[in-house]
């Protein structure tokens, strides 16, 4: 039996009113928010996943603790807590000699333990703390090599197209580290690096040679010296002070002299910088005309990054995607402060 299309019960079943359709529209701001949110909605459900998974293997391994232990899993939420966790503790002064106390090292245990009910012991940090060190030592050499920059306020070793291209390609470990945001970079300075600083490079050229084993061997601590000279030779006591303060000053000017010299180096590369890439940061930043940016907001945003020369640096590596998301969120900022 044939289908009568003039019945009036299928136009029903087949006709819908336009009113009825809706065509959903998202603005590039509504789509990278949603993005976001569902990016950190995956997040959410992988760590709990993983929580869960890692509690029911504690309950079925309860009455196998003879058995031998399994690899454990860092997740950037623990390694957060982990870092939080050691940089207060050294700021508490509880890593003598580069070497955290066995109290600090437990009480990570404990938190990543009761946090993310996992089974944590110390030999997991120990390794770990083993891990980042390696990091860290990874990022300084970086650091230490001509032809790379730094973002204090982006935690961004940062480089041109060609300089990272040749780094990774030599050193394919390089590679995390390079123009993206160094996570956790404050803390790690504490927990791993030599010293207490925690913003820009931890070695700079405040501190190049001045605490090598060279300058290590020549006796500073004259003082001292001259007391046990004394209680041999009081003759030459006089003698042996002056010549010893003289090698003192002589090691202090030649760290003067170090320290003037680096400082010469970076206001040249500074100077350096202005001359050859202004012109051409101009002409990159108002290229963004196309992206829909105004031409008077582009001025103000070139004029930033002539005063900011870190940020410069790191604008023009960006390809072009990124350099959108870097200008409307400095167009915000620039927006808030007009309101102010």
């Amino acid at each position: 039996m044939g289908v009568d299309p003039s019945d009036l019960l299928n136009q029903e079943l087949y006709e819908e009113p336009e009113s009825d359709l809706i065509i959903s529209t998202l603005t590039e701001r509504e789509e990278r928010e949603e993005a976001r949110e569902w990016s950190a909605k995956r997040d959410e459900i992988a760590q709990t996943m993983w929580t869960d998974y890692m509690a029911r293997n504690i309950i079925m391994g309860k009455g196998n603790q003879g058995g031998t232990s399994k690899q454990f899993r860092w997740t950037k939420p623990m390694e957060h807590l982990f870092l939080e966790i050691l940089a207060e503790e050294a700021q508490k002064g509880n890593k003598p000699s580069n070497t955290f106390k066995a109290a600090s090292i437990n009480r990570v245990v404990e938190a990543i333990s009761e946090k993310f009910q996992v089974q944590c012991d110390a030999k997991h940090v120990e390794n770990h703390l083993r891990t980042v060190k390696k990091q860290w030592q990874i990022i300084c050499t970086i650091q230490g090599e001509s032809g790379f920059g730094w973002d204090d306020n982006m935690k961004m070793i940062t480089c041109d197209r060609a300089t990272y291209d040749a780094a990774v390609m030599a050193h394919k470990k390089y590679e995390p580290f390079l123009n993206k945001s160094i996570d956790h970079y404050d803390e790690m300075a504490l927990v791993v690096g030599k010293d207490m600083a925690t913003g820009s490079f931890a070695r700079t050229f405040a501190d190049i040679d001045l605490d090598d084993d060279n300058i290590g061997s020549v006796p500073i601590d004259c003082e001292n010296e001259a007391t046990e000279e004394v209680r041999t030779n009081v003759s030459s006591s006089g003698t042996s002070k002056r010549k010893r303060k003289k090698a003192q000053e002589s090691v202090e000017d030649e760290q003067i002299k170090l320290v003037s010299e680096q400082l010469g180096e970076i206001a040249n590369a500074l100077k350096q910088f202005t001359a050859d890439k202004t012109p051409h940061l101009y002409n990159e930043v108002m290229s963004m005309e196309v992206e829909g940016f105004d031409d008077g907001f582009l001025c103000s945003v070139f004029d930033y990054l002539v005063s900011h020369e870190s940020e410069a640096k790191a604008f023009l590596v960006k390809r072009k995607k990124h350099r959108k998301i870097w200008l409307q969120k400095f167009l915000k900022v620039e927006d808030i402060d007009n309101v102010v």
